[in-house]
């Protein structure tokens, strides 16, 4: 395999959606001879990043533009890290800064690591210890993640700021792994962790003490932190494998949690994302199990929305000037999408 970074211009597919107001669309893209598109950031430029697969379940990295234009790559893996022969090597983009710098991670059979692309498209890879995987990123280039501690028998949290300084933290009270995948401009940091009965949410102040919230017979996903410090997430309920229920939440910084499964009819929902305005992006199943897009706004109103001819919408983020990104299925894949409805 080449590990040269790859350039395709992927032009935008099917229809512009128009959702409430005149100027408002939605555009859906796709990368040629791929399987499907996740997105999994956007920054307020517009751009946005996540990962695709390719017709031999290999996995890329991509950055798309506003425009429409869509730049692949992978990670150059270190000569170190060739060692396991015939491994499938994967790259799998978590976040992108202000000015469009990517972080990430990569692995190649048993080993891996972090990854930061930078704008010029020079990459810097990095391990905090075994399986070293970034979960998130801010606008700023610090980021969040996990990597194995052996002693602890378990995966622990770290912090890493720009230059390549890492800290690693605790989470008072957690029994298992700890799984730091949000962070804000202040270095706010949440996220899940195992503890005594089940999965606990975690917020940690960039100068203090992590605490636990959440119900921990109900596992609690953490997917969104604004600058404000207010985090989005989802109470999930496992006690059947066939049937789930998914309950999405806003936890303001004072710790007032607010629960809600979307607007009229829905029986589930998961919120993925929060911007600067406190306006949540997120999914929600209606009573014919079929799912949706959502925002909503600091108030509790809802806008929802689908995309002409697509199902299982995702939306997966949502940027400061009100624009969202995610994923559905359309044609036989998944396409990626952008735009503000």
């Amino acid at each position: 395999m080449k590990h040269a970074i790859r350039t395709a211009i992927a032009f935008v597919l099917a229809s512009l959606y128009l959702c409430s107001g005149a100027d408002a669309k939605i555009v859906t893209f796709q990368i040629p001879n791929s399987q499907g598109i996740w997105p999994t950031a956007m920054n307020d430029k517009g751009e946005v990043t996540g990962r695709y697969e390719d017709r031999i379940y290999r996995t890329h990295g991509f950055l798309a533009a506003p425009g429409g234009a869509v730049t692949t790559f992978d990670v150059p893996v270190p000569m170190r890290d060739r060692r396991s022969v015939g491994a499938v090597e994967n790259t799998t983009p978590v976040g992108i800064s202000g000015d469009g710098a990517i972080t990430g991670s990569y692995s190649m059979g048993i080993v891996g690591g972090g990854f930061v692309r930078a704008t010029s498209g020079a990459f810097a890879t990095f391990t905090v210890g075994a399986q070293t995987s970034p979960l998130g990123a801010n606008r700023k280039g610090w980021s969040v993640g996990q990597y194995w501690r052996s002693d602890e028998n378990a995966f622990q949290p770290f912090l890493r700021d720009p230059s390549g300084t890492t800290v690693e933290f605790s989470v008072p009270g957690a029994l298992g792994g700890v799984f730091a995948t949000v962070v804000n401009r202040s270095r706010t940091i949440a996220g899940s962790v195992g503890v005594q009965g089940g999965v606990q949410g975690f917020f940690r102040p960039a100068h203090g003490t992590a605490a636990l919230f959440g119900d921990p017979h109900h596992g609690v996903g953490v997917t969104g932190i604004n600058d404000g410090g207010t985090i989005v997430g989802t109470f999930f309920d496992q006690t059947s494998v066939f049937d789930q229920t998914f309950v999405a939440f806003v936890r303001t910084s004072d710790g007032i949690i607010t629960t809600f499964l979307g607007p009229n009819g829905s029986t589930a929902a998961q919120a993925w994302g929060i911007n600067k305005s406190g306006t949540i992006a997120g999914t929600f199943v209606d009573g014919s199990y079929t799912q949706h897009g959502f925002i909503r706004a600091a108030d509790g109103t809802y806008t929802t929305f689908d995309i002409d001819g697509a199902s299982a919408i995702e939306v997966r983020a949502i940027n400061d000037k009100g624009a969202i990104a995610g994923d559905a299925w359309k044609d036989g894949a998944y396409v990626g999408f952008a735009g503000k409805p």
